[in-house]
């Protein structure tokens, strides 16, 4: 009987002690959460900035994938784009890169310096640099170019210089297009132009 009482004794001092520090862990826990808590709401510069560039609605290095109605695999990237202030459905880009993929070929690739999306009108405007080049060996440049309904059709406003397979031209104008649904691309010039072939370059 005093062994037991012995043993109740010791079981309530060491309650006596554990109890208080068991309270001051949840204490010191509540305090660190609630710190927490504090810590995560001082972060505004952070949301500030998403904020803000939601607000500019610029956008870094996007892209775009999908399909024309011919089957074509379009994929538009750049550097930026930015929504415009006064125009829906229109944006701006930076450094823009074209590429079209075709099984009935040629592949088409455009690069420019800037551009801008008309989303309403499925055509995109391409200026400054404009660089054309496609499969078959073709590659020109010109000052500006539009790209409609996702690449089916090609218009480069000139001057436009070009590169072919042992040749070399010269035009006002560049069109490419499909003259059949599912039909090859193809080119066409106008305006002032001038061929220079030399079929030794084929060799």
């Amino acid at each position: 009987m005093s062994h037991q009482g012995l043993l109740y004794s010791r079981i309530v001092r060491g309650l006596k002690i554990f109890l208080p520090l068991i309270a001051i862990l949840m204490l010191s826990s509540i305090f660190l959460l609630s710190r927490g808590n504090e810590s995560t709401n001082a972060i505004p510069f952070a949301t500030f900035e998403l904020e803000q560039r939601i607000k500019d609605q610029q956008v870094s290095k996007p892209f775009y994938t999908g399909t024309n109605e011919a089957g074509d695999d379009v994929r538009i990237s750049a550097q930026t784009l930015k929504q415009d202030e006064t125009l829906d459905g229109v944006a701006h880009l930076d450094a823009v890169n074209v590429l079209i993929t075709s099984d009935t070929k040629p592949d088409v690739t455009l690069t420019s310096d800037n551009g801008t999306v008309f989303r309403n009108q499925d055509k995109v405007h391409l200026l400054g640099s404009v660089f054309v080049a496609d499969t078959n060996g073709y590659q020109m440049t010109s000052p500006e170019a539009w790209i409609y309904n996702r690449g089916i059709k090609i218009v480069a406003h000139g001057p436009v210089n070009g590169l072919g397979p042992a040749t070399r031209l010269q035009a006002g104008h560049m069109e490419m297009n499909r003259q059949t649904k599912g039909g090859p691309m193809q080119i066409h010039f106008t305006g002032g132009v001038s061929v220079v072939y030399d079929p030794k370059k084929r060799e």
